[in-house]
This record gives structure tokens, sequence and C-alpha cells, in this order.
């Protein structure tokens, strides 16, 4: 998210906008980035392996503040080559708003977490400091809006600012797609497909995943197969038992470079999550006019989705009962998948955002600690950007 913002900034601002990107750690997006600006990143590249070595590295690391030293002399160097807007794309970089330097800013964090997110992957005086530091807070939904109030946010320092798509996509050749995907799993070309995305943990559900195969297969002789896109979460050994309860109706297949194809190729998207801030997962599947099913104590999937399309009891069996209306309804899952599809090019296009995150950096005064900054000219804004820590 934090590239499309930066890419539709650019596109639209012109050449004489400049920003600094500053990460946490290397990743596979280094070089798209390094086309929008300059790029460091606080971790040494020798932290960043799989092995042994690496993680006690990594740890030791985290022990030492070599971290916050040099990310707060890499902004005071950026002050002085004029400085601007810092733009934290997450509440959880606690740590690292924490070591700016006085008088820096105004700061913008782009909350992208529920309150449970933001207080666990801060410690407690990394949370003090993103509430503190923090000039003003963007929020990806009204959930994170309401929870961004009950953790002490003046309502006037939050503004809904949430994902987007950065380009409209074609309507898919859904019979292409699902039988281009079946030759990839290895399935006959007919097989009905359902797909859930993310991480393997708790969280997202997969367990959940699961389960609504599993009620599904009792209520059909033929079901249609599950294949979940993403890799292993930090459920210390939940997501290994997950796949093996899987058994056949359930495809774990890791990663994939185009999980697009895959959500064009599904009957119905399912995000099965117990706890999403907005979804990621529902914008993009919608945006190619296929149905999804979410949790409605999820809270963020209620963003873009219709009632008809939350489940209220956050039950597999549930959500099964739903699939399968769906599975016997094409014409009532292509209304909704239609409808979706409809209400993200309205709402939650790069074409109508960024234009909205422009004039909310160009109306911002000096922030509340009076920086002493000059409100940014459209064209002229500057800005370092930091991944969470």
């Amino acid at each position: 998210m934090l590239l499309e913002v930066l890419k539709g900034v650019r596109a639209v601002s012109g050449p004489g906008w400049e920003c600094e990107i500053i990460f946490n750690h290397g990743g596979s997006l280094m070089d798209d980035f390094a086309k929008v600006g300059p790029v460091r990143r606080l971790s040494h590249p020798w932290t960043e392996g799989s092995g042994l070595v690496a993680g006690m590295l990594r740890r030791l690391s985290r022990l030492l503040p070599l971290k916050t030293a040099r990310f707060s002399r890499w902004v005071a160097e950026w002050e002085t080559r004029g400085g601007g807007i810092v733009y934290s794309n997450t509440g959880t970089n606690g740590r690292l708003l924490k070591a700016l330097p006085a008088g820096i800013g105004p700061v913008v964090s782009h909350v992208h977490e529920l309150a449970y997110a933001i207080q666990r992957f801060n410690s407690r005086s990394g949370l003090a400091a993103t509430l503190l530091r923090t000039d003003y807070f963007w929020a990806v939904s009204a959930a994170v809006s309401a929870d961004l109030q009950a953790l002490g946010v003046a309502q006037n320092r939050i503004r809904r600012i949430p994902n987007f798509i950065s380009a409209i996509p074609a309507m898919p050749d859904v019979d292409a797609a699902r039988v281009e995907i079946c030759r990839k799993l290895a399935l006959p070309a007919e097989t009905k497909l359902i797909i859930g995305c993310g991480h393997i943990q708790q969280s997202k559900g997969a367990d959940l995943f699961v389960e609504v195969a599993k009620a599904l297969a009792k209520k059909q002789t033929n079901p249609p197969v599950f294949v979940w896109l993403g890799r292993n979460g930090s459920w210390c050994g939940g997501g290994q038992t997950v796949k093996y309860r899987g058994g056949k109706h359930v495809r774990f297949i890791g990663e994939v470079a185009d999980p697009g194809m895959y959500f064009a190729a599904g009957e119905v998207v399912l995000v099965t999550s117990r706890m999403e801030s907005f979804s990621r997962v529902v914008l993009e599947a919608g945006a190619l006019g296929r149905p999804v099913l979410a949790f409605a104590a999820a809270r963020g999937p209620a963003e873009l989705l219709d009632a008809d399309s939350l489940i209220d009891d956050m039950q597999a069996e549930a959500m099964a009962e739903e699939l399968l209306r769906l599975l016997s309804n094409p014409s009532e899952a292509a209304r909704r998948g239609g409808q979706l599809r409809k209400r993200i090019l309205a709402e939650f296009t790069a074409e109508k955002w960024i234009g909205m995150v422009l004039e909310t950096v160009e109306c911002m005064p000096c922030g509340k600690s009076n920086l002493g900054c000059q409100e940014p000219s459209r064209g002229q804004a500057k800005s370092a950007d930091v991944e969470r820590s």
C-alpha cells in the first residue's frame, strides 16, 4: 500500500515532488521503491537470512539501539536538506517515532491496524510515542478510526484514507482463469475453486477456512476444492496442524506471484479472518467482480461488503451455509460480485484517494507542537516515508 501511495502522489505531483524512503529491512519490492525515491534500510543484510546465525543477529540487533540511532541520524540529515512531512505507513512504529529528533514534522501515521495489533506490536513506551509524536492519523477504515479514539486520539486528528486500487482491472474470463489454475494444481479443468488468502495464522482464520471446507463437503457429493494462498505465519506450529486437517479438500499452495488470477478463478473468495482493519483481499477480489464472503465480527470487511455478504455468526457452519447458497445460485453470486466491483470502482480508486491525500497534506497547519513547518504546495511537498519497525 505504501508503494501505491507514493506512486500515486508522484504521478499527480510531477517531478518537483521528492521523497526518501526508510525500510526496516529489504524485500521483493525494493527495486520498485527505488524508482520512486532514494531507499535506505535500517537492518544490515546479515540479519535478513533464514538461518540460525541470522536469527541470533536479529535478536541481538533488537537489544541494541543501532536502528533507532541510525534512523535518528538519517532523519536529521534529511531535515537539513529541507525536510517536510514524515509519513509512517503503520500505527506500530512507536520505537522509531520515539527516536525522531525534536522539531521534525509534521508526522502522519497511516494506520492499517486495529487496537489489538497497535498494542501488541508497540511496547508501552512505543505506543505512547506513537500517540504523542503523531500529529495526524490516517485510518484505513471506520473500525480503525474507532479504535484510535478508544486509545485516546481526538477525532479531529483522524482522517479516513482507506486502501485503494491503483488501476481499474479488466473483467476476467472466469472460465479461462479456472482452467489455467486447475492446470497448475493438476486438477480436472471443470473443478470449482474456493479461494482464501493470507498468512496461515489464527487471526487470518486459516483454521476456519478448513472447517468451512469440511462443513461444505458434508453437504455436497462433489464439493469444490478450497485453495489457500499465503505462507506460514507466527502460529507456533499451528499452521502445520491446519494444513494437516485440510485433507483432500484444501490445498495450501504458499505465496503466488499472480493472486489476481486465483481470485478470478474462484467461484467465491472467502475472508475467514477473525479480525481485519480493512481487507485487501476483498478489495482486489471484488475489483475483479468476484463475490466475497467474510465474518462481520472481523470489522474491516464491512468497509466494502454489504450486509448480505457478511456472516453474523463467526462459525464455519454459518459461512458454509451461505457459501452453499451462492454456489447453488450462480446469478446471485454474479450479482453480488458485480455490485462489489461497482462499489470499489466508485469509492476505492487511486484517482479519488490520491487527490484526497494531497488535499489533506496541503491543508496541514503546523503540527500540534508548533513545529514551525511551512505548508507544502502541490508539486513541492517532500516526505520521508517509514516502513514498520
